[in-house]
């Protein structure tokens, strides 16, 4: 595995989306329940810290958080702290408590664990594994190295859908690597549960044609998009690993979702077919012609 600097530089701002959702859900009782105990969690705790860590140094930094290398009792852990003047200033309260119960949730080897979390005055803690090879981006990878990570990355997605979630930011940046090589998808900022979204969230040059669309849209019968945007995104971080840029890129954000829209996707001469062929049914832009995860699993592409 080789560090190499790609063309694409990590979004410092990703867009920031709205919180109150058009929904085109049925809810039950139970979801009434488990809604009223999310909408309640982390803001009824105690202030106080109940963890004894030792810090160690500044592992990451996303939109409202930055995270931290720590130690307890011999392990090593990852600590994100997001900040609660932020949560005020952007209004993100749903957001992050809908993060911290999504994935305090999951239990799954291809999964970031989480073991708890708390808060005091100026930040809500949320304690994670420490994946020791760090995430995907400005990493290269071999052609079988490639197909490991997508096989794995398919997997837990597929396990999120059929736990009733949509990531919605599936990229490098979001992907993490163990010391023995499992993947780990992370980052569940703008995951949401299963369902028809209207929302305009996620990281530019990774939303498929149906977020794109969801802009503004007054369209009475614009319909949403529900996690079939996970397999755009997987398509998206699969032509990126092979190709060091992602296949849709313009400095004008309006042409770049024009592009995202309309365009085909220009492979190299000599690429791999099967690679082409497995990164076309991931970008189909009607979510409706999209390969299933189950048909891309067994893609000739990832037969090893």
């Amino acid at each position: 595995m080789l560090h190499k600097s790609r063309s694409r530089l990590p979004p410092q701002l990703l867009i920031t989306p709205k919180y109150d959702e058009n929904l085109v859900i049925c809810k039950t009782q139970e979801d009434v329940t488990k809604e009223h105990r999310r909408n309640t969690s982390y803001q009824q705790r105690p202030k106080q810290q109940k963890y004894n860590f030792q810090l160690c140094h500044q592992i990451g930094k996303g939109q409202f958080s930055k995270v931290m290398l720590v130690k307890n009792a011999g392990i090593f852990y990852a600590l994100k702290m997001i900040d609660k003047k932020l949560i005020q200033k952007y209004n993100i309260g749903q957001q992050v408590q809908r993060e911290i119960d999504i994935q305090s949730s999951i239990q799954h080897q291809n999964i970031v664990k989480v073991f708890g979390n708390f808060q005091d005055n100026d930040y809500i803690y949320l304690i994670t594994e420490y994946c020791e090879k760090g995430n995907l981006y400005q990493k290269q990878f071999s052609k079988e190295e490639i197909k490991k990570i997508i096989k794995q990355i398919l997997i837990g997605i597929q396990f999120l859908h059929s736990m009733g979630i949509m990531h919605r930011d599936v990229k490098p940046e979001n992907i993490y690597l163990t010391q023995n090589d499992i993947i780990k998808i992370g980052d569940f900022g703008f995951s949401n549960y299963r369902g028809r979204r209207k929302t305009f969230c996620g990281t530019p040059e990774y939303m498929p044609p149906e977020i794109v669309l969801s802009q503004g849209n007054k369209n009475y019968y614009y319909n949403g998009y529900d996690e079939r945007v996970d397999i755009w995104a997987i398509g998206i971080l699969l032509f990126e690993l092979c190709n060091n840029t992602v296949p849709f890129r313009d400095s004008d954000r309006n042409k770049q979702q024009d592009r995202i829209c309309r365009e085909a996707v220009q492979f190299k001469d000599d690429q791999d077919l099967n690679l082409n062929d497995f990164i076309q049914k991931c970008l189909k832009k009607d979510p409706n012609l999209r390969a299933s995860i189950q048909e891309l699993l067994i893609h000739p592409y990832l037969q090893i």
